[in-house]
């Protein structure tokens, strides 16, 4: 299990999964994904062997830390995103380590896919709202000025929790300054700094049209093995377009339709396909709004919203689909 290195465990996914491997009788390996390198032509990290479970607020066990192969395991499981300032190498060092050994998701593919730029790539057309990926201003403005009666969200394509998420549409007086603010506020800078001494300062932003369904019906969806396991009903504050959890808002136990259900699993054997066996989806149907493929919140907001642990559910499911694909070895019984 990759995790980030952390001064004592949270309730997350980081400690609730390798707590749900290790009652299951699995040998689990936690390893600081910030020390990843290679030795001798192996690839290695600081880890420790779990020989309990790790439960909220207790302490980091730092002094366990030694670094060792990371090669010399059936599975790895990458459970957070790595620092910005490691981001490429430590990618690339995933990719070198996952031509040996097998991942749940697949390095390569949680690089482009758990991202709102490349969400087209995961989910089929017709269920993402109208879509735009730009770094001009000048082009975003257009879309928005053209039709006022139209409202969108603009995101990073590769922050989370919210960060950095507007709404916007043309008869709001800040519009444009939210769209240059997001696309890098290139006019204003390079008249104060001149392009020719800052160089570039153009960002790239998702916008996608604002789904009306979306504060009545938003759910993250954990779909683990191809399998919705579990989830949490997303709602919004009445002054907050947004709707994340970690932000302060209510949420309550999931409740999807047979269509659905019927959707989650299609798109889950999509996913699949290409590499990805973990996911959590935020969807607000027809429509996904966003793929979260490295740590996302669903184990711990269900725990919270029904007092039930579904991580032994979420683990037989994932087994079984990397054993059926050939990506892992068969269990004992």
């Amino acid at each position: 299990m990759l995790i980030s290195h952390m001064q004592q465990w949270r309730l997350d996914n980081q400690s609730i999964i390798p707590n749900g491997l290790f009652r299951g009788g699995h040998e689990v390996h936690v390893a600081d994904i910030e020390t990843l390198g290679i030795k001798e032509g192996t690839v290695v990290c600081d880890m420790f062997q779990a020989d309990q479970e790790y439960f909220d607020g207790m302490p980091f066990p730092e002094e366990r830390l030694e670094q060792a192969s990371c090669e010399d395991f059936d599975l790895v499981w990458l459970l957070t995103s790595p620092h910005p300032n490691l981001f490429l190498e430590t990618y690339q060092l995933l990719w070198v380590l996952n031509q040996r050994v097998a991942f749940v998701n697949d390095a390569s593919a949680v690089l482009f896919l758990n991202s709102k730029t490349c969400l087209p790539g995961g989910v089929p057309r017709d269920h993402l709202p109208t879509t735009y990926v730009s770094n001009s201003f000048k082009e975003l403005n257009k879309v928005v000025t053209d039709d006022p009666e139209t409202a969108w969200i603009i995101k990073p394509g590769n922050e989370g929790c919210g960060a950095d998420i507007y709404y916007v549409n043309a008869r709001e007086k800040n519009f444009r300054a939210l769209l240059q603010s997001a696309t890098g506020n290139e006019v204003s800078r390079y008249e104060n700094y001149g392009r020719q001494n800052i160089g570039l300062s153009r960002r790239y932003i998702t916008m996608q049209q604002y789904a009306p369904n979306v504060v009545e019906n938003e759910q993250r969806v954990l779909i683990s093995g191809g399998v919705p396991v579990c989830g949490f009903r997303r709602f919004h504050n009445g002054d907050d377009h947004r709707a994340n959890a970690t932000l302060g808002n209510s949420f309550a136990d999931m409740d999807l339709t047979p269509e659905e259900d019927k959707f989650c699993r299609e798109l889950g054997e999509s996913l699949m396909r290409q590499g990805i066996y973990f996911a959590g989806i935020d969807l607000a149907f027809p429509y996904v709004l966003e793929l979260n493929l490295e740590n996302p919140g669903a184990t711990k907001w269900t725990m919270l919203a029904t007092g039930v642990d579904k991580t032994p559910e979420v683990i037989e499911h994932l087994l079984a689909a990397l054993v059926r694909d050939g990506r892992l070895k068969a269990l004992p019984a």
